[in-house]
């Protein structure tokens, strides 16, 4: 807890030389300990937690985002934006999220009268992720990255500061599921959110619906895929219904 005590000094000399902060608060870990932290150096009064919807968003997401906003008494207003009305992003290249984050970042910076940052923390650094591109061209800025927490403290400290969904897992956004090239379009992006709905009513925690043509590919934890086996004709069934030709499990797990 030294070394996370030491990143947490780094993060108040942050925040003291900001008069004010947005946070692009998404409801995952990483923003919502943001959140908590710039609340606590800056004070409430001083934060501002901005949350966008668009049809690539899981309701779930915009749930935690109100859920956390609320518990921490933090000002919260929702953002409408259309990703689809991008071309760009709507065609799906391999850097679709650049994209993405640069005209979603641009709607918060408009909206925003202070500095806006988002959870961007150590981890994400070993990942393709050219949103990151976006980011650093806007200014947006980036203390967990800068303080050099990893995903696993920001676990620690979501834990030890009871944020609500301190348990949650990553929640990517509904784009992700679509392999590169494979065009987003809304009745695309309903069928996998009504698919992944269904696999969660099924009692499953975590799951993905991959999309490619007429195709489905579903991946759960290792731990959890007899639940996928034990209802396969019930989710085949289903998944057909929604418009898929061809139903596919990933053995290999998520």
């Amino acid at each position: 807890m030294e070394k996370i005590a030491q990143k947490l000094k780094c993060l108040e000399d942050i925040f003291k030389n900001l008069g004010g902060l947005a946070i692009a608060l998404s409801g995952g870990l990483d923003s919502s300990v943001l959140l908590f932290l710039a609340a606590n150096f800056l004070g409430r009064k001083k934060v501002l937690a901005y949350t966008i919807t668009s049809p690539i968003i899981n309701p779930e997401d915009l749930y935690h985002a109100r859920l956390v906003a609320s518990h921490l008494g933090i000002k919260h207003e929702f953002i409408a934006f259309d990703h689809l009305s991008l071309k760009a992003f709507q065609q799906n290249p391999k850097n679709r999220c650049y994209f993405c984050k640069k005209e979603m970042f641009k709607a918060l910076i408009t909206k925003s009268p202070y500095p806006v940052a988002d959870g961007t923390q150590l981890d994400d650094l070993n990942d393709y992720r050219p949103g990151l591109k976006a980011i650093s061209e806007l200014k947006i800025l980036s203390p967990l990255k800068e303080a050099g927490f990893p995903k696993e403290e920001i676990r620690l400290l979501a834990k030890k500061f009871r944020l609500p969904n301190y348990k949650r897992e990553a929640s990517p956004c509904l784009a992700t599921r679509f392999l590169t090239g494979e065009p987003i379009t809304r009745d695309s992006l309903l069928m996998i959110q009504k698919a992944e709905n269904y696999l969660k009513g099924l009692g499953l925690s975590l799951v993905r619906v991959r999309k490619k043509a007429n195709l489905a590919i579903i991946e759960v934890t290792l731990s959890e895929q007899e639940k996928v086996l034990g209802n396969q004709r019930s989710i085949v069934s289903f998944f057909k219904k929604l418009g898929f030709k061809k139903i596919l499990y990933n053995l290999e797990g998520y």
